[in-house]
């Protein structure tokens, strides 16, 4: 594990990137959604406290972040999948600010009372658990492994990515076992819920010094999902599963979850995006990525008409 690490998906190296393009417009949207917004619910804002602190050399709210996270309650969800997402969630928090002394004085709470009982429970999935949450428990694992510097952990989530790139990443780009099932509903968004999971279990192995990205299926890769996604938001009436979406439901979905498209359009450009960023940024899920236009986010490209998506 990279003991140079600053956060679970960027390093210092994003963050002077951010600086310096802070005069661009989505890197001042997406600090102005920072320090404007103000949220009631405590892991958000744990979150961009956390990123205030990193971004903004603000001790200040990195403190305030570890004051909300010895009042957080990972046990409570309302689903399976709620459970995993925000436990996630707080350990991109918990990296943030683990350098800061305020943290010395829980660290060893959390790690050894608080953490392994939770990861313990979730790697004991109900009858009831899908390959969604599948993906998100090894973007968890990932997560926790590199958290608490534990190999065999992050180890159980490599091997859920490495079945995910060598049996359900379909060679046209939808996720096989989520969207493409017999009466499946919800079809996009576990398209983009499951993308997202892999994204981010990529992005975490890279900041640890593992190599996931490059993991492919005869060229088919996680990018490949990434790029059958945005498709869809330029033309939702095309999807084929569910006889089709509304534009509104797409967008709707995307503002949500669709924060890890910033990290795979920085590492590997997506053609006729400006208009989906355009759109959505400033670009943030708590879930899926954090503030990826301020950690990720790329100059707008120029703009082309939309059918070059994929070429032309």
């Amino acid at each position: 594990m990279n003991p140079n690490r600053i956060a679970l998906t960027f390093n210092k190296q994003h963050i002077l990137a951010t600086q310096a393009k802070d005069d661009s417009e989505h890197i001042a949207s997406a600090f102005d959604f920072l320090t404007q917004t103000q949220d009631e619910n405590p892991l958000v804002s744990a979150y961009k406290l956390g990123l205030r602190h990193r971004f903004m050399n603000d001790t200040g709210s990195g403190e305030r972040a570890i004051d909300l996270i010895k009042e957080a309650n990972p046990n409570h969800a309302d689903s399976y999948l709620q459970a995993i997402r925000q436990t996630l969630a707080w350990l991109n928090v918990i990296e943030m600010v683990n350098e800061l002394p305020a943290w010395a004085d829980i660290k060893s709470t959390w790690y050894r009372d608080t953490l392994p009982p939770i990861l313990d429970d979730l790697n004991h999935p109900p009858d009831s658990a899908t390959l969604l949450d599948k993906f998100w428990l090894g973007a968890l694992n990932i997560g926790a492994g590199i958290v608490l510097d534990d190999e065999s952990i992050f180890a159980v989530g490599q091997a859920t990515y490495e079945d995910a790139v060598a049996n359900h990443i379909h060679p046209e780009g939808y996720l096989k076992g989520l969207v493409d099932e017999e009466e499946a509903t919800n079809t996009f968004y576990k398209q983009v819920s499951g993308t997202a999971a892999l994204t981010l279990m990529a992005e975490m192995a890279e900041h640890a010094e593992v190599d996931l990205w490059s993991l492919n299926n005869r060229g088919v890769t996680t990018i490949t999902a990434g790029a059958y996604t945005v498709y869809y938001f330029y033309y939702p009436e095309k999807w084929k599963w569910e006889d089709g979406l509304k534009a509104e439901t797409v967008e709707a979905i995307m503002k949500d979850e669709g924060a890890f498209i910033e990290i795979i359009h920085r590492r590997n450009p997506l053609r006729a995006i400006e208009q989906l960023f355009e759109d959505l940024r400033p670009m943030f899920s708590v879930y899926a990525g954090g503030l990826t236009t301020l950690t990720h986010g790329t100059s707008a490209p120029r703009k082309k008409k939309r059918w070059s998506l994929f070429g032309g």
